[in-house]
């Protein structure tokens, strides 16, 4: 009986190193033997999951991230390709509410590698800021924004590109297929985690229709925020997609050929899930949800909670609950106790 167990991180509480950690302690003791795998779709933590599939790092490099201070970030080497990870820069860890900060940051970053992976992010700005460093303008009664926030939105009357540079090649990683705007959009899915209420989430929804809008009437590029694959980080993908032209991915399945992990696949009978959350969300492009689609043993969730309602996706589910919170690393170990009851069955 061969077993592999695949974590992503528990946002928020446990990283995907961290997770693993315990679960191989708890099976060490029980004497139960499994291949043990970190796993990313190109979100928060990616750089440190690839790294602990053995690929290098290519260049440290100082930066400032979205709350204006100085961090020490790294992009790597994959497999020839320099990649980045942004929420390095515009993680969900920000300080400051997402109203207050936006994409900015990421030039230097973006225009150093050659792959950027998306997702974790606090920023909501759908890549304003960026367009801003660009060279777009966002203007407000006849005065340019500098470095526009979303609380700034809702001023701009004008945009303008005489300047603006769109010049950028690089390969985009989406953590998720969720579109920018429309039915089920990223700001109704993601906008409760970056502190956003629900007439929040509905007047942003219509200040960015609006402001898309304008930016179409300046470059007449047919945008469509309700596209697939437009609502990653806040809706960055959006920006680097089809107003800077750059190739959009999906980042789980780049992670799982870079890393060659989908041709082990088959070598497994068993396959134990780990995920803070097991939602809808995880189903749309997210990497467990990309395995699960690709591996044909049984299945178990090991997690903090699930609550997607399809229940047949999984063999049995062994939850934190509310206790993985205040106390994550206990939690997990009384639901890995209650998985390794299950597996000694067979």
């Amino acid at each position: 009986m061969n077993i592999a167990v695949f974590s992503d991180k528990f946002s928020g509480t446990l990283s995907a190193i961290e997770v693993l950690n315990i679960v191989q302690s708890k099976f060490l003791d029980s004497n139960i033997n499994a291949d043990f795998f970190s796993v990313t779709d190109g979100g928060q933590e990616s750089t440190e999951i690839f790294k602990s599939h053995n690929f290098q790092t290519h260049e440290s490099f100082e930066a400032l991230n979205c709350d204006n201070s100085l961090s020490v970030v790294e992009s790597l080497n994959i497999n020839g390709s320099v990649f980045f990870e942004s929420a390095k820069l515009i993680g969900v860890d920000s300080e400051n509410e997402s109203m207050s900060i936006n994409t900015g940051c990421l030039l230097e970053a973006v225009q150093k590698t050659e792959v950027l992976g998306t997702g974790g992010s606090k920023t909501i700005d759908f890549g304003i800021g960026l367009l801003s460093k660009l060279g777009m303008e966002f203007i407000s009664n006849g005065e340019t924004i500098v470095n526009p926030v979303p609380k700034d939105f809702s001023y701009i009357d004008q945009i303008k590109a005489t300047n603006f540079k769109s010049n950028l090649e690089n390969r985009i990683l989406s953590d998720t297929n969720i579109s920018l705007l429309g039915e089920n959009s990223a700001f109704d899915v993601f906008g409760p985690q970056k502190g956003l209420s629900e007439k929040d989430i509905e007047k942003h929804k219509l200040e960015a229709e609006r402001l898309i809008t304008l930016i179409d009437k300046e470059l007449i590029l047919g945008l469509n925020p309700t596209e697939i694959n437009s609502g990653a980080a806040g809706g960055l993908t959006f920006a680097l997609n089809q107003i800077l032209g750059c190739e959009i991915e999906n980042g789980a399945k780049y992670f799982l050929k870079e890393t060659n992990l989908i041709n082990q696949l088959g070598n497994y009978d068993i396959g134990i899930f780990c995920e803070g959350k097991f939602d809808e969300s995880s189903l749309e492009g997210k990497i467990i949800g990309e395995l699960l689609k690709n591996f044909k043993g049984r299945r178990y969730f090991l997690g903090g909670q699930y609550t997607a309602k399809n229940e047949g996706i999984f063999t049995s589910y062994f939850q934190c609950g509310p206790e993985g919170v205040s106390d994550p690393k206990s939690s997990l170990e009384i639901a890995t106790n209650g998985l390794i009851k299950e597996i000694q069955k067979y």
